[in-house]
């Protein structure tokens, strides 16, 4: 069967019709059509590790996303159709070599699926992890770039799920599932939100954020797990915002990477059955108040032996008392080492060379959702919402 597909152009027209009729269906509040989605990925650069694990095959599009369902035909240099049981059901653009983005207009049960399986079954394949401490620094840009009274969507969520004994099944314990969703002019709203969290320490945990459109009415939803809804008339503007938070994402990244391996110091196991040296610096993160011993047992219980997600380290964990273990494990991104000193006051994660820097991004997110959203979050002795100012500032270190 001969493919309608044969240009980005053809795709790019496609999606921005389809855009356009959506945004006329929420206006006139007669929605048929899904939203437009776009789910992004990070992958590996690799011009920045020498890893084992990774080949150069594997990094190939295709590897990445074909298998006994799914196939993609290629379009252009960077650009796929992606078809499940030769049905289309999205696009894949290649970004740069480090990340790619899923578009697709099925609806979101289907396609949240999709990319989590995606996700799961590989070693290669992360999702983007936007913190509460990203958001914010997103919301005080948005704030200066967009008249007043335009409005903004956040959504705050925090799920206490470790506050509940897994262990015993015949005992039903209530725990804090937070979930609020705000819808605010920009002007004024970051010093409305500081008021708040004087009272509810759940909304420093961002699930998402509506970025305004550049050039038209309505903006994008951008989730926690770098999926992006188009609510706007714009596929253009969407990409394009799209992009540019990639970009913040992926200098944040890098600096942290950057830091953790030239300011390093030697980590060295003193249990004789791990056979762990190596270099890395410490990323601290420190609780609000320390956990109680119930959540921090039930954490290190469900997360550690299974590699479980969203956190996904697999690793041995060596208790030194019931307040305090040590985890030699590998983070399932990558297959790299990680080495974990963790107590109820404080987690501290030496990430060796190689370690990707979305693992610090992808605990940092987790934590605040079901730990503790009011965390401070330190990468060697500097505080990471530092190192992101420096990024979206264009300030070098």
């Amino acid at each position: 069967m001969e493919s309608q597909w044969k240009s980005r152009e053809k795709v790019f027209n496609y999606l921005e019709e389809y855009s356009q009729s959506s945004k006329e269906q929420i206006d006139n509040y007669k929605m048929k059509n899904t939203l437009l989605k776009s789910y992004v990925f990070e992958t590996f650069d690799e011009s920045l590790f020498n890893s084992k694990h990774v080949t150069r095959e594997l990094l190939n599009v295709n590897s990445l996303f074909s298998d006994s369902k799914h196939t993609l035909e290629q379009i252009d240099e960077e650009l796929f159709a992606f078809y499940e049981s030769g049905k289309i059901i999205g696009f894949i653009e290649q970004l740069n070599m480090r990340f790619c983005t899923l578009y697709t207009t099925e609806s979101s049960k289907y396609s949240d699926h999709l990319t989590r399986a995606l996700v799961k079954k590989s070693t290669i394949l992360d999702s983007l992890w936007i913190s509460g401490k990203m958001y914010d620094n997103f919301l005080e840009e948005i704030t200066s770039l967009h008249h007043p009274e335009r409005f903004t969507k956040m959504k705050f969520e925090f799920n206490g799920m470790f506050e509940k004994n897994h262990l015993n099944k015949d005992e039903i314990i209530e725990h804090k599932v937070s979930s609020v969703s705000l819808v605010e002019e920009i002007g004024g709203i970051v010093d409305k939100l500081q008021g708040v969290r004087r009272y509810f320490s759940s909304f420093h945990s961002v699930g998402s954020l509506r970025f305004p459109s550049h050039i038209g009415k309505g903006g994008h939803d951008v989730y926690q797990n770098g999926k992006f809804t188009n609510r706007s008339d714009s596929f253009s503007d969407h990409r394009m915002q799209l992009k540019q938070i990639v970009t913040i994402y992926q200098n944040m990244t890098e600096r942290l990477e950057k830091k953790a391996w030239v300011e390093m110091e030697e980590v060295k196991s003193k249990d004789i059955l791990i056979n762990n040296s190596f270099k890395a610096s410490p990323v601290t993160i420190k609780f609000s108040k320390p956990l109680s011993s119930n959540v921090f047992n039930n954490f290190i219980e469900f997360t550690f032996p299974k590699g479980r997600e969203p956190f996904k380290i697999f690793g041995e964990v060596k208790r030194i008392s019931e307040e305090r273990v040590h985890v030699y494990g590998v983070d399932l991104h990558l297959w790299q080492n990680v080495v974990l000193d963790l107590s109820l006051e404080e987690f501290i994660l030496f990430l060796p060379k190689g370690t990707c820097g979305n693992t610090i991004h992808r605990l940092v997110t987790n934590i605040q959702r079901f730990l503790d959203p009011q965390i401070d979050v330190f990468v060697g002795d500097i505080p990471y919402e530092e190192i992101l100012n420096n990024v979206i500032g264009g300030i070098g270190q």
